[in-house]
């Protein structure tokens, strides 16, 4: 269920999220810790499984799928260049995901599979129809609620929480949030930068 706070996130048409570069870069490096990357592949596990949904994936299968597509995450993240040519990151995950998705269904028996120019159409179709934009639409939704959840979980002052939600989400002039919480404009800041730090390291910004 999700809390009050979670269920005021903007909308998906109003929010500024989006994958950073610095969360590729901690992708790219060999030393990545283990929470990192369990952070990572919790946060887009429902884009994938969106996806996933949206090509009739059965549930019998998605597990598998899913552990495919983060190994290929993790060994082509290296090679990955986010630009206006080559796209974006979700973009390329799109593409894995895909692709995994094709293995999957060519690897059936030949009577349970999909006929072979379906497979290549759904493979290099690039324009989403709109039943795919409306499930990817409240994936990302659901991104933004676990990322919220994940750095929520690894702050440990209640007030410092608070004083970013006020100011980052509600809008609440600084000052205000200061004298509510009896801390200087200067402390408030440096809560919101906090917490805003943790989301950057899971590559959203607001």
């Amino acid at each position: 269920m999700q809390s009050d706070e979670q269920s005021n996130l903007p909308s998906q048409g109003q929010s500024k999220w989006a994958t950073r570069s610095s969360m590729i870069r901690d992708l790219k490096l060999e030393e990545i810790s283990e929470e990192r990357w369990r952070n990572v592949t919790r946060v887009y596990k429902p884009l994938l499984l969106a996806w996933m949904k949206n090509k009739n994936v059965p549930a019998s299968a998605k597990d598998e799928i899913l552990q495919e597509c983060w190994a290929a995450v993790w060994e082509s993240i290296g090679k990955f260049e986010r630009d206006a040519e080559k796209g974006t990151f979700r973009g390329w995950l799109r593409r894995i995901c895909r692709n995994k998705i094709a293995d999957y269904f060519r690897s059936l028996p030949e009577d349970q599979g999909v006929p072979q120019e379906v497979l290549n159409a759904a493979v290099n179709r690039e324009q989403k129809d709109p039943d795919e934009i409306e499930a990817e639409e409240k994936a990302l939704r659901e991104i933004e609620t676990r990322a919220l959840s994940v750095v929520r979980g690894s702050i440990k002052n209640e007030n410092t929480w608070k004083m970013f939600w006020m100011t980052a989400v509600e809008k609440v002039p600084t000052e205000e949030v200061a004298q509510q919480f009896n801390v200087s404009k200067a402390g408030v800041r440096m809560a919101k930068q906090r917490v805003l730090k943790r989301l950057k390291e899971l590559g959203f910004e607001m």
